[in-house]
């Protein structure tokens, strides 16, 4: 009988040990990282309010994995990482023969013609190239990106496009844009004669080894492994899973897990096995070939097909952030040492380098905000000083009121006192939260910032609108209410 209560206790001790390790929150492949630094990372999480994060650091050929509410099989989307993933389409197209980094864009893409100073820019001067690099004068003005109700069709979309002004003249600067990477991507289906999710599928991902990752949301989500978007709300995640024109897909809205971007990163590394014509086009991706002087504001750090290069360190880095998102993959090839990020809250971006510095021995500290939060907090602040207003309002009104009634208005005279700024204090609020905070966001138009920006951001914006015509209202009982008194 001992011995029956002694084995059922060991049992039932190994089936808790088992539920322990295979719980989500945390779990780890190998441990190529401390304890200590896995906890810190963990509770950097939590404070990030990110609900759920899986990460994975590379290091001595080892791979450690810290997962928070998610497994290896949870599919992300990877905001801008995907550019990596289309700068790499492009140039497999390149060592195909289809095409060249220095055709003109309009060779293949015969609507693409684009003004500067109101003049046709000569189609020689925006190549293929320029597109990757982020050099073609097409800036990150979300406006441009098409409607969001996802009823425009592709004709309709770059119907818009013809005729654009560029910010600046191709190849002269060098300026993040979106619009670049969607280009990009209709380039792509123009000259492979397939859909881009089809090319993708079939002449990259797979042949690759990559089968979790989807260029397509629907056959994402199919899978039943989408863990939903998130977005601060009062600093509190709240799901948000806006729809996206399938156009956008290239440049930001590719879905995937830690392992396929892991095997991506160690692709990049140069660790995985993959055939030869690859290995060639993972070269390329990574590297300047190009004659014409350096547009970079940091000579150090260039962009090429999808990836920031710092050419210093020589560390290879993107990150990303989408509505409900967020991803980050650096490497550094000469150790062989990479960490992915991702996240479904936009505040996993800032992780990239703190990770590196963490498993490099650096003192741990805290994670820096992304704008994201910054913006959280700012409005969520905004708006309790606009409710504590609109209370004084209700209790001036109230006051009013009852004077009125018992006829105890007196004569006073009509002074300056600091709350007759308020009214033009809120109006220029306003226009703060309706121009400047859009601009911070990517320069987007009101109607993206509503799907970019924090969840209290249009609570606060009505606030601030409820506020001012509350100002305006104290405003005009104090001259007109008072001067009525002052002639009695």
């Amino acid at each position: 009988m001992k011995k029956i209560i002694k084995e059922k206790a060991i049992l039932m001790m190994l089936c808790i040990i088992t539920l322990i390790f295979a719980l989500p929150t945390v779990a780890f492949a190998q441990t190529g990282i401390s304890r200590e630094a896995e906890e810190h990372i963990l509770n950097e999480l939590r404070r990030a309010r990110i609900p759920n994060a899986a990460i994975a650091v590379i290091q001595d050929g080892e791979t450690s994995y810290i997962f928070r509410d998610s497994t290896h099989d949870t599919l992300f989307q990877i905001g801008s990482v995907s550019k990596s993933f289309t700068g790499f389409g492009v140039l497999l197209l390149e060592d195909m023969g289809l095409l060249s980094v220095n055709d003109p864009v309009s060779q293949h893409l015969p609507w693409f013609e684009m003004h500067y100073n109101g003049i046709p820019v000569p189609h020689e001067d925006i190549t293929v190239y320029n597109l990757l690099q982020h050099t073609s004068g097409l800036i990150s003005d979300e406006r441009l990106f098409p409607r969001a109700a996802v009823t425009e069709s592709t004709d309709e979309f770059t119907a818009r496009l013809v005729g654009l002004e560029l910010a600046f003249y191709p190849s002269t600067r060098h300026v993040y844009g979106n619009m670049n990477y969607i280009i990009l991507g209709l380039l792509i289906e123009a000259v492979s004669g397939q859909i881009y999710d089809e090319f993708m599928t079939q002449q990259v991902l797979h042949p690759l080894g990559m089968y979790n990752t989807f260029t397509d949301m629907q056959r994402a989500y199919e899978t039943g492994r989408v863990i939903g978007g998130n977005r601060l709300r009062f600093l509190q995640p709240v799901s948000w899973n806006p729809p996206m024109h399938p156009t956008v897909i290239p440049t930001g809205f590719i879905y995937s897990n830690i392992t396929d971007m892991v095997r991506w990163a160690e692709i990049h590394l140069g660790v995985a096995n993959i055939p030869e014509q690859f290995v060639r086009v993972v070269q390329m991706s990574h590297e300047n070939n190009h004659d014409f002087n350096n547009p970079f504001a940091d000579k150090n750090l260039i962009y090429t097909a999808g990836w920031n290069v710092n050419l210093e360190s020589g560390s290879i880095h993107h990150y990303g952030s989408t509505p409900g998102y967020s991803a980050a993959l650096r490497m550094l090839p000469d150790s062989n040492t990479a960490v992915v990020i991702l996240g479904n809250l936009s505040g996993a971006v800032p992780f990239g380098v703190y990770i590196l510095n963490v498993i490099e021995g650096e003192p741990f500290s805290g994670v820096g905000m992304d704008m994201s939060t910054i913006v959280d907090i700012f409005v969520t602040i905004t708006l309790a000083i606009c409710i504590v207003y609109i209370g004084f309002f209700i209790r001036f009104i109230a006051g009013l009121i009852k004077r009125l009634k018992g006829d105890k208005i007196t004569n006073r005279k009509i002074t300056f006192k600091i709350r007759w700024l308020i009214a033009p204090l809120i109006f220029i609020a306003d226009l703060i939260y309706m121009h400047i905070i859009p601009s911070m966001l990517g320069n987007t138009s009101h109607e993206l910032a509503l799907m970019f920006s924090p969840a209290s951001y249009t609570p606060a914006l009505i606030g601030l609108w409820i506020a001012l015509v509350c100002s305006l209202c104290v405003f005009f009982v104090r001259i007109f209410g008072l001067s009525y008194i002052k002639n009695r």
